[in-house]
Formats: structure tokens, C-alpha cells, sequence
């Protein structure tokens, strides 16, 4: 049966196909409002023609209009491009002031009790260390209010009508969050404090070794498979290469702390950074207390135990290994946990047989080769003369002597077995894993010819000691010195200095050099050179100024080289005749060999070799830059502590910041390589090599090109005094 239209129905459908030809004001199709009466007669009667002829096609009746409107919604949808419908919506204030905000609101409270909210809220707390209580709520506050000046009240800071931004989780919220994450197995240091006295018992923390590795191992797997970083040195499989330490935690002065971390070498460059170095223990005592020492034991038996193990990450099913590779520490802790006598022993050297009889040899060199001057420490070695000392002692023990007179015979002994061994290494064989560390021999380097320069400067200023009036000062070298150190932004040593001057000038200066010392002194210390110099110097003032201008230029070449991680051959090269001539100008022409002179000149290069024929890495991979920086950061982390929920609560912020956190957000722990050079680049042609400008017409600076410098730089490559020296020096003796 065929279906017949009425008369009326085509009449109505003509006259639609005609309104359909007429154009259509935009303005009327996207407006609400109209500003001529019939131009909103007109848009009605266009809507219902509209809706009545969507009715035929989809349904609906005046009772009931769903079916149409959602047949213009799908047709609407479907046929507008975003930008028409962006167009559309924006210009209509229904949609802008009803419809979009109650959509908008109801996400932006699903987005405030979601995870990511609270994830986003843990990345606030955790900026660039730990946030305090009033400085988050202060953040959260200021991110989601806004001061009304109508009002002169804060109010809720809207983005769009009737929606406001989405707030941080609140700080009691947060905490309870934080508090609920799970940071792994943390336990009690006073395992190790069971059979102490009771003032010998000290509030810690401590975590697993093996279960810490198992995790971390889990999270760099994990993170370079997204972006590959990690160095794998060749393995077929994933070998991890662990660096375990301690040192003092940075928590004031007279309060006592220890930190053993621990960093994977595998991350190359990025272990100098902070959020590569994770805490494994933490304790509220010095580096050598017996519940350290306890723990030290335990610590070399789990690595025994580790190393022989093939494991499979729980999480990435990976297979892996860990080994310790290097022990970073300071020259204190290393003797005392190498079993040996202080750095003020006749062998003063933890990396080989240097004593005070022969520690000024030039061209020596340290190897294990016959043809070497100093050999390093074999570990069997250290065993036996351990056993021969204990035996020495159960001997003495049997005397009647005085235990300071035991003692010297003790010193005297170990002397007599060309040694500084007195115990068993409580790290055993680990005992090998130590090297010279670059951050600390850099800076006590520069301490060092700091403190010969400022000498030189009050030498020859001939100030009597009843001035102490920094203002009254004459012009002098000492003055000039002052005056340079300020220029080239060494404020806290120029304010050290200056104290010291208006003490009297009694003894030398006390001052610990830091890397920010370090460096300035690298970029400038030709300039405290040429501050000093003058004139009216003598022959031998001369001779003395000159050298601690070669001696500062081969010292800042060498901390250049072996600071850095990454090297090759030719800075291998660079760093093994830059440490020589700086050892042998020390000892030939300043007449000074201390630890750090020796260490600098022959301990460094020896070992930095070590490293690049074993990872092809430098000596920077055992710097202690990193963790001396998470020490910083522990120190935060326990300021609002109490002594004994201290270590309980630094665990707790350290695992989140460092791996839960991580973990969920790679981005949050980012990595930006330090800029900072020690050895600045001289692109400009009218200055020397050093940093100082050329003298008209030559290549180099007036020290650099100077006959003295020159004939300084000969004798330091040969070993001994060249003749011009040494005519210089006999004249003067005379």
C-alpha cells in the first residue's frame, strides 16, 4: 500500500524548502538575543518550522520533543566541525553560563579527590626538597585564592563563570596520603646497639641491602626503558655497579650524625646528583661508634652474599647483578675503617708506601711494577702485619709499662714493619674499592696554596701585629689581596680573612675551602697572583710569586681532569703531566709536600687510570659531590624532627622523593648537568692561556712570558733545578 501525502503536508514542506533558500543571519543562528523585535519573531518561527520538520523525520510529539532534539544534537555533532561548534558555544551564554560550568565543576571535584591530584599535590611538597607545613598551605593558598579588593577578603580564584580551580589536596589530607605510601621495610638501628651501655645507645634507621638494591635495580630497569641512560659497561646482561659510603650528616655542629648511601655507577655523569644517591642508614652517632662499626661487619657480609648471586628483579623480571665497585670516602673515615693509623703516621697514605723520608722524591711514580717508587697496599699484606701487631700487643699486655709508653712502642713497631696497618679492615677486601676522592683533594689543594699565597702577601707587607684595625690597613700586598678576593666573589673566605687580620694574624688561617671556593679559585687565581706581586720584589719574592702562579695553573688543569666522569685518552694524558709538574714544583720550589700534594701528584692519575681501563670512566665517578649534597638535603628533611623520629621520618621522605615519586612521575626528578667549568675557555685573542691579558705585542701575560717562569716550567719538567735556578738560588744563598 503506497502512503499519500496530503495537500497540507506539501504545502507545509514547500514552504520549508523555501525558508531553507533564504539566508540566514549568522548573528541570529549563534545569538541569544536580538536587537530588532522581528528579527526574534523571525529565529522563532524558524525553530519551531525547525522542530516540526524533525519531527516527522525522528519522532516526537509537543509533549515529548527528546527525540528531536537529540536528532539535532547527532546531526549537529556529526556534520560541525570543533572549531564551528567551539564558534557556536562560545557566543552562547546559556552554554557558557549553565551548561559548560556544571559539567566543569563536577570534573574539577572528581579531579581534586583523584590520584593524580594527590600526585601533583606530593610534587608541590617535595619541590626542590621538603616544603614546611606554612609554606604549602601559603602555596595551595595563593594557587587557588585571590585577594578581592571590593570585599578586602580572599576569595575562591575562578577560571571561567562559576568554576574555580582545582585545589592541592589540603596539608592534613596530604600527610595522610604521605603517610599511607609504603616506603619499604625501614628498621631500627638499635640492632646494633643490643650489648652497648646505655650511653652508647643512639636513635637510627637502616634498610636491607639486598632488598634496597632488588628495588632500585627495579626502577632503573624500569626508567631507562622508557629513556635510555644507564651504562651497562659492556655486560650481556644488566651488571650493576654499586658505590656504597659514609659520612657525617650535616645536622649542626655539636650534633652528631652519620649516612651510609649508596649510588649505581651505572648512571655515569648523573651520580654527582643528589636524586642518584639513596640512603641505606642513618644514625645519630660519629662514623666510627661500635654500633657503626657492627654495622659496617654486617654490611661487608651482605655484600659477600650479594656479589655471588644472579637475581631476577621482581617487578621487570629482569636478570641482574650487583657488585661494589667503589668505596667513597673522606681520608679519616677510610683510615678508620681500613684499620689503619691516622694520616699523621710516618706512612701517611691509605693508597700506597709513601712515608715522610720519601715523600719528596720528584719524577717518583706509584704502580705495582718493580720500577715503581711507591707500590699500593696489598690486602694480604695488610693481614699479616695486623697479626704481627696484635701479637706485638698481647706481648705489651704482659708488661708493666705505661699505656702511653705501650702505645708508642705500638707506633714504633708498625713503623719498623714499613706499614700504617694496625687492624684487620673491618671492609676486608672492600678495603681495595677505595680511591682518592676528587671534591676533597680538589678543595684542600686550593686551601692549600691559598693559604702560601696569603702568607707570601702579610710576609712582605711587614704589618706589625697591633694593627687590627681593617680599615686602618696601608696599602700593601695583604690589602691588595683582600681587595681581589672580593672582586672575584669569594665573599665568605674575604670575610674569613678579614677576621682574621683584625685577630692579631695568629697562626695560619682556618678555613675549610668548598667547591664554591674551589671553582673561583680555578677561574681567578692569577689574579690573587698578580695582586700579590709588585715591583719592588726580590729575586727570591720574585721566584716565589712565579711558582704559585705554575703551581695554581697546573693544579687548576688537573682538578679539571680529574673532577670529570666522562674522559678519553688525551685528558688521561693531560691530567697525568699536569699532576707530575704540579708534585714536582711543590717539592722543588715551594719546599712543601703535604698528604694532599702527594695524593694529587701520583695517587690521582694512578687510580684515574684504574677506573678507565676497568669502566672507561674518571676519577669524578668517585666523587663525594653527590652525596654531600643529599646530606643537604637529609638536613631538611629532619628539620621539624625530633631527635628520635628523626631518621624514621628522613627515610620516609627520602623513599618518596626518590622512588615512589619517581616511579610515578619520571619528570619530577629531573637532571640538569652543571654548567660551571674549573678551566674557563679564553676565546678572546688579547688574553693569556692563564687569564690574565697579554703584554703588548706577545702571546702571553708578564708571568707566563717571563724568563723566570720560564726556566720554573723547565726545571719542574726535568725534575731538577735548570741553571738559570740554580745560579739564582746560589747567588741568594751567599
Amino acid at each position: 500500500m503506497t502512503a499519500r501525502v496530503s495537500d497540507k503536508d506539501s504545502a507545509k514542506k514547500r514552504k520549508l524548502l523555501k525558508r531553507r533558500r533564504e539566508p540566514s543571519s549568522t548573528n541570529q543562528i549563534n545569538s541569544e538575543e536580538f536587537a530588532v523585535p522581528s528579527a526574534k519573531r523571525s529565529c522563532q518561527r524558524r525553530k519551531k518550522e525547525t522542530i516540526d520538520a524533525c519531527a516527522d523525520i525522528h519522532g516526537g510529539t509537543d509533549q515529548n520533543k527528546a527525540p528531536v532534539l537529540a536528532g539535532l544534537w547527532v546531526t549537529l555533532i556529526k556534520e560541525a566541525a570543533p572549531s564551528k561548534l567551539a564558534s557556536y558555544f562560545s557566543k552562547s551564554q546559556k552554554t557558557l553560563n549553565k551548561v559548560v560550568p556544571k559539567i566543569v565543576k563536577e570534573n574539577v571535584a572528581k579531579f581534586e579527590s583523584s590520584f593524580e591530584n594527590k600526585l601533583r599535590s606530593v610534587r608541590v611538597l617535595y619541590s626542590n626538597g621538603l616544603l614546611s607545613k606554612e609554606k604549602y598551605k601559603s602555596v595551595r593558598l595563593n594557587m587557588s585564592t585571590s585577594f578581592n579588593g571590593a570585599s578586602n577578603k580572599r576569595s575562591s580564584l575562578k577560571f571561567m563563570h562559576d568554576v574555580t580551580v582545582p585545589k592541592l589536596l589540603s596539608y592534613p589530607k596530604l600527610m595522610q596520603f604521605v603517610n599511607s605510601i609504603n616506603t619499604g621495610n625501614v628498621k631500627d638501628f638499635s640492632d646494633f646497639c643490643n650489648d652497648l651501655d646505655d650511653d652508647n645507645q643512639v636513635y637510627g634507621s637502616y634498610r636491607n641491602l639486598e632488598e634496597m638494591l632488588l628495588e632500585l635495580g627495579d626502577m632503573y630497569v624500569s626508567l631507562d626503558k622508557k629513556t635510555p641512560f644507564l651504562l651497562n659497561f659492556g655486560e650481556p646482561f644488566w651488571h650493576f655497579r654499586v658505590a656504597l659510603g659514609a659520612d657525617g650528616a650535616p645536622f649542626g655542629k655539636d650534633d652528631e650524625a652519620t649516612a651510609w648511601l649508596l649510588s649505581f655507577l651505572n648512571v655515569g655523569g648523573r651520580i654527582g646528583s643528589c636524586n642518584e644517591n639513596f640512603l641505606l642508614c642513618g644514625a645519630n652517632c660519629s662514623e666510627s661508634h661500635p654500633s657503626m662499626l657492627k654495622f659496617s661487619q654486617k654490611l661487608v657480609l651482605d655484600v659477600a652474599y650479594i656479589e655471588k648471586q644472579i637475581y631476577v628483579l621482581p617487578d621487570s623480571k629482569t636478570k641482574v647483578r650487583f657488585t661494589v665497585e667503589l668505596i667513597p670516602s673522606d681520608m679519616k673515615w677510610a683510615a678508620t675503617f681500613s684499620g689503619e693509623l691516622s694520616n699523621a703516621a710516618h706512612f701517611f697514605s691509605p693508597f700506597g708506601n709513601v712515608s715522610e723520608s720519601n715523600k719528596c722524591t720528584v719524577n717518583g711514580c706509584l704502580g705495582p711494577a718493580e720500577t715503581c717508587t711507591w707500590k699500593p697496599w696489598l690486602y694480604q699484606d695488610r693481614l699479616e702485619v695486623a697479626a704481627k701487631v696484635t701479637a706485638k700487643k698481647e706481648e705489651l699486655e704482659k708488661t708493666a709499662l705505661a699505656e702511653s709508653t705501650k702505645r708508642s712502642k705500638i707506633l714504633n713497631y708498625i713503623q719498623s714493619l714499613n706499614s700504617r696497618q694496625e687492624y684487620v679492615p673491618m671492609l676486608k677486601e672492600l678495603v681495595d674499592k677505595m680511591y682518592a676522592e676528587p671534591l676533597h683533594n680538589a678543595n684542600n689543594g686550593w686551601q692549600q696554596l691559598h693559604g702560601l699565597i696569603l702568607s707570601h702577601a702579610n710576609d712582605k707587607s711587614g704589618i706589625p701585629s697591633s694593627c687590627t684595625d681593617f680599615s686602618k690597613m696601608p696599602d700593601c700586598p695583604l690589602a691588595s689581596h683582600l681587595i681581589t678576593l672580593k672582586q672575584i666573589g669569594a665573599s665568605r673566605l674575604f670575610k674569613k680573612v678579614k677576621k682574621w687580620f683584625c685577630q692579631g694574624r695568629k697562626g695560619k688561617l682556618s678555613y675549610r675551602f668548598t667547591g664554591k671556593e674551589t671553582r673561583i679559585m680555578c677561574q681567578n687565581f692569577m689574579k690573587l697572583v698578580k695582586a700579590v706581586s709588585s715591583e719592588q720584589d726580590t729575586p727570591i719574592q720574585s721566584l716565589q710569586v712565579n711558582t704559585f702562579a705554575f703551581v695554581g695553573l697546573q693544579l687548576r688543569v688537573a682538578t679539571s681532569r680529574f673532577s670529570r666522569v666522562n674522559i678519553d685518552q688525551k685528558v688521561l694524558q693531560e691530567l697525568k703531566d699536569s699532576c707530575k709538574m704540579y708534585f714536582n714544583a711543590c717539592s722543588l720550589l715551594l719546599g712543601s709536600v703535604s698528604p694532599t700534594v702527594w695524593t694529587i701528584g701520583h695517587a690521582v692519575p694512578f687510580q684515574t687510570e684504574l677506573l678507565f681501563n676497568k669502566f672507561g670512566l674518571g676519577l669524578g665517578v668517585n666523587s663525594m659531590q653527590g652525596r654531600e649534597a643529599k646530606h643537604v638535603r637529609i638536613a631538611q628533611y629532619a628539620k621539624h624532627a625530633t631527635l628520635s623520629s628523626r631518621w624514621v621520618m628522613v627515610f620516609r621522605h627520602d623513599y618518596i622523593t626518590g622512588i615512589w615519586l619517581r616511579m610515578q612521575d619520571p619528570s619530577s626528578v629531573p637532571y640538569h648537568k652543571n654548567k660551571e667549568v674549573y678551566e674557563p675557555e679564553i676565546s678572546n685573542e688579547a688574553f693569556c692561556h692563564c687569564g690574565l691579558e697579554r703584554v703588548a705585542g706577545g702571546k702571553k701575560c708578564e708571568f707566563c712570558s717571563s724568563i723566570l717562569y720560564q726556566s720554573i716550567e723547565r726545571s719542574v719538567r726535568e725534575g731538577e733545578l735548570d741553571p738559570y735556578l740554580a745560579n739564582l738560588l746560589s747567588e741568594l744563598s751567599v
